[in-house]
């Protein structure tokens, strides 16, 4: 093929070559013509543009393999038509690579297809000469188009894809994946040749239940961009989906979001840990926002606050405080900190008031402040009273010591007056009690100050007349009494300077049942220490035995002493007197030679025991021992002796009038009975209360009657008491006999224990009439056997 205007201007004479021509040159691509074998033919004028050359210059130094490679010479098997968009590479006049995709097409296919259907020698048939040069002759068209500023474009695309954290997918509108970036495919765990060109389902086990399967189409058909979030069970991920559509199909962009999701899931976790403590502890917790309202309460706190939740709810701390609490100015000192810890003082809606522990954080998320509260009103109260206790224990021990002293003090007291004057002065000297009287009953039933300390005589008289009612009950009743001053005698405290107690208390003063006047104290308790009750009271009530005890020691001693003494004579006719019963059951005669008290209130005595006219020698010991025994009284009996007459040794509770006024501190002087009918004779001072002492005897001894009260003179050396009479017992001595050296020294002589040849009581004996160990009896005879002997000899 030839061109009449030269190579490269003209594409030949073909049919149709102008039509060509005319189509090749409006195309924006670049057109060659080639023969079979290579040979550039005719080149678009647009070649330039190209490669830097024009046409002429193309067709006459280039060849189809010069220009695109060899493996597009002749390209077409006989059955095919066309080759599209194959890649080449040509370089222009500068030495710029420009890309290509090039697309050959047949210029001759029908009779290309013919030469192919026609034998060897079908030159012949036609009768046309060269038929075999044509056919190699036979022209291609390469359509080229330059797609290096594409494939810049695509590059940079690729890359920028790439640089993106998130994965990206293109698909086309088959759903199969056209392109990926890396982090796709690092994502998809596929190599990038094998996940282009696959569908997206392909790697999901069950497609139909994910996401995806539902909104991509949805966003194909819609054009609207869809976002999920969604897992991936093969990589056992989450990832946040965004799909955008277009003409070709949608991209695809995925975001890993697993750690975002378990923190998410952490957090829910958290969330739904901490609402159930909330929700589920004892202690009381709030959530305030930083104007400190409260945004959340737990039951707890309803429950403190003594409201429901959605009234409690917009509150704050200020709501439930005292009034001088200054809200605003400890919330801000808080928010400052950070956190607090102490004790709140919370005002329900009721009135009530409860001691709260509280421990408050802020921050514990932005703007949530919380405070936990705990109700200690109970501990606290437990605490005070401990510390009421601890108080009242401190000052019991001190009252322990004050009474202790007034013990001791009292012990060597030779007077009644005395010993209530004592007792008096040191409750007030101690500083415990703020007054102290002694007031005592007199023969019209009224009461009189005998002793006073703390306050004037005259302020003494009129509170004594003030609670002399309760005075009455505390002697009658022998029981303690504690009362506030009355409204009359707080108004008369100006009149009465020094009358300034808030509490009264009155404790008897008895001992045996004989009580000696009662103790009137007045304390001030203002200051919150225990008032004038349990342990105290009973302190006092012991401090009123012990004294009452002590008057009846000095009534005693006195009567060791005195020249001048009062003598009752009684007749006992009473059928249950101890003494009565004994001489009826043994039909004798009964006379107590000697009484011995013991420290638990009953008497050790020492009996003689005959008949009327008889002088009896053959009693049955243990006949004596049954008989006396038997009676309910006695509780234990042993025979001493019976030389001369039965001697009996005999422990008595006090069932006798006799052994009441032994108790009391008089004398016993004669005791005896026979046939039922007892004499009692007895010797008290001539201070002694006898109207009262008689009353308290036949109060418990109707039949007792006294039939003779004497006033007499003793005789020298003698002190009237049965079986004393050694001079004074050794009252005089320098160091008197103790009650328990006097007691072991009267049961020795009375159970025979000097008599020679023994035949009266052992020690051990007379250790047991007196419930003390033999070597205890002992310890206290030879120290009383020891003071007679020194006075004796240093009298």
């Amino acid at each position: 093929m030839t061109s009449p205007s030269g190579p490269g201007t003209d594409p030949g004479s073909f049919p149709e070559a102008s039509v060509y021509r005319l189509a090749m040159e409006s195309l924006p691509d670049t057109a060659f013509v080639a023969t079979r074998d290579g040979s550039v033919r005719w080149v678009s004028p647009n070649v330039a543009e190209l490669l830097g050359r024009d046409a002429a210059t193309v067709c006459e130094t280039e060849t189809v393999a010069s220009l695109f490679g060899p493996e597009l010479v002749a390209p077409l098997a006989p059955s095919e038509e066309r080759l599209d968009d194959h890649p080449a590479v040509v370089t222009d006049a500068d030495g710029v690579e420009r890309h290509l995709l090039v697309t050959v097409r047949r210029l001759t296919p029908g009779r290309d297809t013919a030469d192919r259907a026609e034998p060897a020698d079908a030159s012949a048939a036609d009768g046309e000469s060269g038929d075999e040069d044509e056919r190699g002759r036979a022209a291609l068209l390469y359509a080229c188009r330059d797609v290096t500023e594409v494939e810049r474009l695509e590059r940079e695309l690729d890359e920028m894809l790439d640089r993106i954290t998130d994965g990206f997918i293109e698909l086309d509108t088959e759903f199969r994946i056209s392109s990926a970036n890396d982090h796709a495919v690092e994502m998809f765990g596929t190599p990038r040749s094998e996940l282009v060109g696959s569908r997206l389902w392909d790697f999901s086990p069950a497609p139909e239940s994910t996401e995806s399967f539902s909104a991509f189409p949805e966003a194909l058909q819609t054009g609207e961009p869809v976002s999920y979030e969604t897992y991936f069970e093969p990589q056992d991920r989450w990832y946040e989906a965004r799909a955008y559509p277009s003409e070709t199909g949608l991209s695809v962009y995925f975001r890993d979001i697993s750690a975002r999701v378990e923190r998410k899931r952490s957090h829910a976790e958290i969330e739904s840990r901490f609402r159930a403590l909330f929700e589920g502890t004892l202690d009381a917790l709030v959530l305030a926002d930083d104007d400190g309202r409260y945004l959340d309460v737990n039951p707890a706190a309803c429950e403190l606050y003594g409201l429901p939740r959605e009234e409690l709810l917009g509150k704050t701390a200020g709501d439930f405080a005292p009034q001088e609490f200054d809200f605003d100015a400890a919330w801000d000192a808080f928010l400052d900190v950070g956190s607090m810890r102490g004790e709140f003082e919370l005002v329900r809606p009721d009135g009530e008031v409860r001691i709260t522990d509280f421990s408050a954080q802020a921050n514990i998320r932005p703007g949530e402040h919380l405070s936990i509260l705990r109700d200690i009103t109970e501990r606290v109260e437990r605490e005070r009273q401990l510390e009421i206790q601890r108080d009242e224990l401190a000052h019991l021990a001190h009252i322990n010591r004050l009474v202790r002293e007034v013990n001791r003090a009292i012990v060597g007291a030779d007077t009644r007056t005395e010993v209530l004057s004592d007792v008096c002065q040191r409750l007030v000297a101690a500083d415990v009690y703020r007054h102290a009287i002694v007031a005592t009953e007199t023969t019209g039933g009224r009461f009189e100050v005998t002793a006073a300390a703390g306050l004037s005589a005259t302020a003494a008289t009129t509170v004594v007349g003030t609670f002399e009612r309760e005075l009455i009950t505390a002697a009658r009743r022998v029981t303690s009494v504690v009362a506030p001053p009355p409204e009359d005698l707080r108004d008369a405290q100006s009149e009465h300077e020094g009358v300034d107690v808030g509490v009264f208390g009155c404790f008897p003063l008895a001992y045996a049942g004989m009580v000696h006047g009662v103790l009137l104290v007045g304390a001030d308790r203002t200051d919150g220490s225990p008032v004038l009750v349990g342990g105290e009271q009973h302190i006092l009530d012991d401090l009123g035995e012990t004294v009452g005890k002590a008057i009846t020691a000095v009534t005693a001693r006195r009567l060791l002493h005195v020249d001048e003494v009062v003598s009752l004579e009684f007749t006992v006719g009473d059928a249950d007197d101890v003494f009565n019963e004994l001489s009826r059951a043994l039909s004798a005669t009964v006379t107590v030679t000697t009484l011995v008290p013991l420290s638990d209130g009953r008497h050790t005595c020492y009996l003689t025991v005959t008949e009327p006219d008889d002088e009896r020698d053959d009693w049955d010991h243990d006949e004596v021992r049954r008989t006396v025994e038997a009676v309910d009284a006695v509780d234990g009996c042993r025979v001493v002796s019976t030389n001369d007459a039965l001697r009996l040794e005999v422990r008595v509770a006090d069932s006798s009038p006799a052994l009441v006024l032994e108790r009391q501190g008089t004398h016993v002087r004669t005791l005896s009975s026979a046939d039922g009918k007892g004499r009692l004779v007895v010797e008290l001072p001539t201070e002694s209360d006898v109207r009262r002492l008689v009353a308290r005897v036949s109060d418990d001894y109707p039949e007792t009657t006294l039939v003779r009260k004497l006033q007499e003179r003793r005789s020298g050396g003698t002190n009237g008491a049965i079986g004393d009479r050694v001079a004074d017992a050794g009252g005089d001595t320098a160091r008197p006999l103790t009650e328990k050296q006097l007691a072991a020294l009267r049961a020795a002589r009375a159970g025979g224990y000097y008599d020679w040849p023994r035949r009266g009581s052992t020690a051990q004996e007379l250790a047991e009439a007196l419930g003390v160990a033999p070597a205890t009896y002992h310890q206290h005879l030879r120290a009383a056997e020891g003071k007679l002997v020194d006075a004796f000899f240093e009298g």
